[in-house]
């Protein structure tokens, strides 16, 4: 444990911050979050991702002053092992997720994280997004095989979330250095069409519609639906639909 910290000012960064702060051992202090609000002090999203953090590790230590302005963390041994957290709903799981995605291959043990929330909101990456771009991407650094993935077992829509992701993720003693200098040729597009509590054609719909306009440039389209229902649907209805591309 380093024996100085780092002092910083306002929330920008906030998640950045922690996570580097656990990574590296060293104790941070945040002053003045939003102080100058009329609702100043850390938001329930915030103070829900330091309860995760305080989960997977062992040891942390967090103090916040009663105006919820100045945050004191000094991180503890990321430990990992099986993990349960209800995420605030006021931010998707993938607000959560993406720490989780930088934290989870230098713990103790292999981390098995199960967050319930909002699956799919306008705000952060959905965890539709997240799999398909940030596990590849992992892969290079050789994090891979059949324990590495993030699962959705529940699709929750804002604002009443009802949704469950599992993420799962090996543990690494090194990672693998990488170079990615050419971006290459876009040569397909693949994507989902998610829908809960609606109608199943609405996601038919997405479909037909995104292939109507792809086409145009690239035969080698393949949009899948995704349709909850019943116990899996989450509390609110809704749809969307994300599409990648890939060389």
């Amino acid at each position: 444990m380093a024996s100085h910290g780092l002092t910083y000012d306002g929330c920008n960064f906030f998640r950045q911050r922690l996570v580097l702060s656990t990574l590296s051992g060293k104790r941070v202090k945040i002053k003045n979050v939003r102080s100058k609000d009329d609702a100043p002090g850390l938001r329930d999203f915030e103070a829900s991702f330091i309860r995760l953090l305080d989960k997977v590790t062992n040891g942390s230590r967090i103090e916040i002053n009663q105006t919820g302005t100045v945050l004191f963390y000094q991180p503890g041994l990321l430990y990992g092992g099986s993990v349960e957290h209800d995420c605030n709903t006021q931010r998707s799981i993938g607000y959560y997720l993406e720490a989780l995605l930088m934290l989870a291959p230098f713990m103790k043990s292999s981390l098995k994280a199960t967050l319930r929330g909002v699956t799919n909101d306008p705000i952060d990456p959905t965890v539709d997004l997240l799999k398909s771009t940030a596990l590849p991407l992992m892969k290079k650094f050789g994090i891979d095989g059949e324990g590495c993935d993030i699962k959705v077992v529940k699709r929750g829509m804002a604002p009443g979330g009802g949704g469950e992701v599992v993420f799962t993720c090996p543990v690494r003693r090194t990672i693998r250095p990488v170079q990615l200098t050419d971006p290459g040729k876009i040569k397909r597009i693949r994507g989902v069409a998610y829908s809960a509590r609606v109608s199943p054609q609405i996601a038919n719909r997405i479909v037909e519609a995104a292939r109507g306009v792809l086409n145009q440039f690239l035969p080698d389209i393949y949009i899948y639906t995704d349709h909850m229902k019943g116990a899996n649907s989450g509390k609110s209805p809704g749809f969307g639909s994300h599409w990648w591309l890939r060389p």
